[in-house]
């Protein structure tokens, strides 16, 4: 929840400035592993299922970070995108795992 709150207030912030979507949504995601990290304190279990499920994450990461800084007209569609995004982003976060774990072998 606290990723969903964070990618959602970093949306609305960075909506009237043009976005480096790919590093920024990289540097999403090293916050994301981070405090995963310190909340669960433990690191995760580094594998190809993790590889898999944070690259699908990255990815949906980068889509609303586009999808922001290339349709947002104004506040209301920012905080609009925002929390359909972080909403997707919360979603996405609780099954990745789940979703990428029948292409991984």
């Amino acid at each position: 929840m606290l990723e969903a709150f964070v990618l959602a207030f970093w949306l609305i912030w960075s909506s009237e400035r043009d976005m480096n979507i790919l590093m920024e949504s990289l540097v999403f995601m090293l916050l994301v592993m981070i405090m995963r990290g310190l909340i669960s304190f433990q690191a995760p279990e580094i594998n190809n299922l993790w590889f898999a499920s944070m690259g699908v994450q990255w990815g949906y990461v980068a889509f609303v970070f586009w999808l922001v800084n290339r349709f947002s007209t104004g506040f209301a569609t920012t905080l609009l995108y925002a929390a359909a995004g972080a909403g997707g982003y919360y979603w996405l976060a609780l099954n990745a795992t789940r979703l990428v774990e029948p292409y991984i072998v």
